[in-house]
């Protein structure tokens, strides 16, 4: 009798999951539940589709579910994993067993106040929770929205609401945007750019809580003031989707931990995406790395493990990459690696910027701000982690990454 897969979310991790799987198993039966209503989506296209109106639903072909033979259930929310029996609850209270279980059940926005699960703070991280946040906006029922985190995706959701029309005000603990990330020269920049679109941006910040009675409505700061909006949205990190996993067994720590097989620590159960913990691949630092890269190769390779079971060889997971791009400032920045080494080179490049840091004369991280042309060969240097000693000089040139000059920085 074939076995019956399951796989838990519908994002890019689960997706890519089910494709890799098929490429080597076409007898199993492999059934899919999403909690949204919707066919599978790509997650960072959100913001595209809501200023463009791109398609966003169908990252893959409409018939995707038929075409890879996978039974596709929408609005399907689970509630509870039992590995031991090797069955999952859903909210209907029915039971679905299992043979294999794969977790892809992602992230949502979260910040560390008080208050943060009060109804009228909203989340992005969801194509139904943008559609209700959006949709405030467009029907005319929000003018105003505060911000509390200036990362990645807050700075991601900032420019979209001005876009819309909506006055936002980003407050920001530290010093900088996007620290977890930029380095200060580029996160000058990116701040210029931001305010420059009409974001006030607020350093040096702290929020110390949603307020309200019922239905938060504003956020409290520790100096005292209190600023009120429309749409209040916490962003300063992620929190992955594992509240239905308690009393599993399932190892989690901040989100799920998985070996180098991404396996849990329940047999047969293997997780993928913003929901696991996995170990970066510069420092071996083990924390949940939320960025679609990331996903889409661990779901590569629990799709290989599960097309490989019983044959003894199994795919490792060789790391996650720390990587991420704001693209809507008007003049695009990309950030890959660590941001700091103990030798940095930088130079206007371009038209932009181009900053490496390098140990012990490898590239352990690049921040470039306008001309991207050299990320490609940048990321392929980035996770080879070999020795440049002799290709130093060459890796601020403006052609730096492009024909020849790929093939001889890929092969000194």
């Amino acid at each position: 009798m074939a076995d019956t897969i399951v796989i838990i979310g519908a994002g890019p991790a689960g997706v890519v999951a089910v494709e890799t799987l098929r490429e080597h198993d076409r007898q199993s039966r492999v059934v899919m539940l999403s909690a949204e209503p919707f066919p599978p989506y790509s997650p960072p296209a959100m913001v595209d589709h809501f200023i463009t109106g791109s398609n966003l639903h169908f990252w893959r072909a409409p018939n995707w579910a038929e075409q890879l033979q996978v039974d596709y259930r929408p609005g399907a929310q689970v509630t509870s994993v039992n590995p031991t029996s090797h069955q999952l609850r859903l909210a209907d209270d029915s039971l679905l067993a299992y043979d294999y279980l794969v977790i892809a059940t992602g992230s949502r926005l979260y910040a560390p106040l008080p208050g943060v699960d009060l109804p009228g703070v909203y989340n992005f991280k969801s194509l139904s929770a943008a559609q209700a946040l959006i949709g405030k906006v467009k029907r005319g029922e929000a003018r105003t929205a505060v911000i509390v985190g200036a990362g990645f995706i807050g700075m991601e959701i900032a420019l979209l609401l001005r876009e819309l029309g909506v006055q936002v005000i980003q407050v920001e603990m530290l010093d900088q945007v996007m620290p977890a990330m930029l380095d200060p020269f580029t996160a000058t920049f990116a701040l210029q750019l931001m305010r420059q679109r009409g974001v006030e941006v607020r350093l040096n910040t702290k929020a110390k809580c949603f307020v309200g009675e019922g239905q938060a409505i504003g956020v409290e700061l520790e100096t005292g003031e209190i600023l009120y909006a429309d749409l209040l949205i916490a962003a300063t990190g992620v929190r992955p989707n594992i509240d239905f996993l308690e009393g599993s067994g399932i190892a989690c720590r901040w989100g799920i931990s998985v070996d180098h097989y991404l396996r849990t620590s329940a047999p047969d159960v293997y997780a993928a995406g913003d929901v696991v913990e996995t170990p970066d691949r510069l420092t071996g630092e083990v924390f949940v790395h939320a960025i679609l890269p990331n996903a889409i190769e661990q779901g590569r390779v629990v799709g290989l493990n599960l097309g490989k079971r019983g044959l003894g060889c199994p795919t490792s997971y060789e790391g996650a990459e720390r990587m991420n791009s704001l693209k809507h400032l008007g003049l695009p920045i990309l950030a890959a690696g660590l941001k700091q080494g103990d030798e940095m080179l930088r130079a206007r490049v371009n038209g932009g910027w181009r900053t490496l840091y390098l140990q012990d004369d490898r590239l352990v991280g690049f921040q470039l701000i306008g001309g991207l042309r050299a990320a490609g060969a940048l990321r392929t240097l980035l996770n080879r982690q070999e020795t440049l000693r002799r290709l130093k000089d060459r890796l601020l040139e403006p052609n730096f990454g492009q024909g020849a000059l790929v093939w001889s920085a890929l092969c000194f």
